[in-house]
């Protein structure tokens, strides 16, 4: 992976969940781009590479916010741990795929953080109520953009230094006619 052309995406997906994320906010939840991007990594880029990417992004994260050093780095880190090991799995250039993966690891993650906030502050409200809305809500808000974000990131897999492949077999890989011919040339 090309740790540069990563860096300009970094600083790029953080100022989309800075400066973007709070103007879509829908019913107190905010699509997790951060998190999109860990996925992606997951799925496409080389095993070590995606792990210290996610890790990275972590720790951007929680550099944005005031919560303590660790708990969003770890997340995202062993997001893209699992997803690496689950991707032989999968037909990842499928839109569904991309939700699906999107959606769990997302819920997850909610899942994991909401419980780490009621053990450790005092909670807001009742377990559940914060669930709905901080994880079920937001994930799905967040498997929603989704495929137009992968579709982005797709198209920059080049510049990111990320294979792609070259063929498929009975056209399960995902690449259109269009595609071949443009890897062929």
């Amino acid at each position: 992976m090309r740790w540069l052309t990563f860096a300009i995406l970094a600083v790029l997906v953080l100022t989309l969940q800075a400066a973007v994320a709070p103007r879509l906010e829908l019913f107190s939840a905010r699509p997790d781009f951060l998190l999109m991007v860990v996925v992606f990594l997951g799925l496409y880029a080389p095993s070590r590479d995606a792990i210290a990417a996610g890790w990275v992004l972590g720790v951007c994260a929680v550099l944005m916010t005031i919560e303590r050093f660790g708990v969003i780095a770890l997340s995202y880190g062993l997001t893209a741990m699992i997803v690496t090991l689950l991707r032989e799995y999968l037909f990842r250039y499928r839109v569904m795929t991309q939700t699906a993966v999107t959606l769990t690891a997302c819920l997850l993650v909610r899942t994991a953080w909401t419980m780490y906030y009621h053990l450790l502050y005092e909670a807001r409200g009742p377990l559940l109520a914060d669930w709905l809305i901080g994880g079920v809500i937001a994930s799905a808000y967040t498997a929603a953009f989704a495929p137009f974000a992968f579709r982005v990131l797709l198209s920059m897999s080049r510049l990111l230094g990320i294979p792609r492949p070259r063929y498929g077999y009975a056209g399960v890989s995902g690449e259109t006619r269009e595609f071949r011919r443009e890897v062929i040339r």
